[in-house]
């Protein structure tokens, strides 16, 4: 006779719903980090561009490259904007991620408690069966010793 093995399957069900979750974890980090960058670049292209506007303005350009300057920096500050956007919204992913990560890691020691707990009762209950087995034995040569 063996323990039932419901528990442990369900255990090993949680352990790839915790792994699943860490690799989640893993890619919305990655994306988060990705956002981090393009929006330094960003902030250092607009600030670079900025200088050179700067600079420009001591040497007049025309009235279309003006237009141009303040239209690409714009842009760039929209496109920082969106960046901005995406960082709060993977941060707040990343945040659900590790809540659900608490979840399932709860769930992985509970179902892991609960086949510890069965194999316990199966070892008990194989003791039991094995000392009442003895002591049946014991019995039944006492009573044979007993009658020679």
């Amino acid at each position: 006779m063996k323990p039932r093995q419901c528990w442990s399957v369900l255990e090993d069900r949680a352990k790839q719903k915790v792994s699943q979750v860490q690799a989640d974890i893993v890619r919305a980090r990655t994306l988060l980090e990705t956002l981090n960058a393009s929006y330094k670049r960003l902030q250092f292209l607009y600030e670079e561009y900025r200088a050179q506007g700067a600079d420009a303005d001591a040497i007049t350009y025309g009235m279309q490259d003006a237009m141009n300057h303040r239209q690409f920096m714009s842009q760039l500050m929209t496109l920082s904007e969106r960046v901005v956007q995406d960082i709060e919204k993977a941060t707040i992913a990343l945040n659900a991620l590790h809540k659900k990560m608490i979840e399932a890691e709860g769930e992985r020691l509970k179902m892991k408690t609960l086949d510890e707990q069965e194999i316990l009762a199966f070892q008990l209950k194989n003791r039991k069966r094995e000392q009442r087995s003895m002591d049946e034995l014991g019995v039944s040569q006492f009573n044979r010793i007993d009658r020679s």
